[in-house]
């Protein structure tokens, strides 16, 4: 067990990178580690309900992809 999970841990790091260290390359990390998650989703809630019924604001994976496209952009 304790060999497949270090295999999983390799792969990951393999996949991601190294350990991110600055505010842009934490949002890559998280960006690549969700490369497969459905823009839509919510990442941080910022109200729930306060507008109506069911309604939610904040910051959706989309958004965050959104700016670190602006970011690099920008370094570039």
């Amino acid at each position: 067990m304790a060999s497949s999970m270090y295999r999983m841990r390799q792969e990951t790091i393999e996949q991601l990178g190294p350990e991110p260290t600055t505010p842009a390359e934490r949002l890559a990390h998280t960006l690549a580690a969700h490369a497969d998650t459905d823009g839509s989703w919510l990442v941080v809630e910022a109200t729930n309900n306060i507008y109506g019924e069911g309604v939610r604001t904040g910051i959706t994976l989309d958004d965050l992809r959104a700016l670190h496209a602006q970011i690099t952009t920008t370094e570039q």
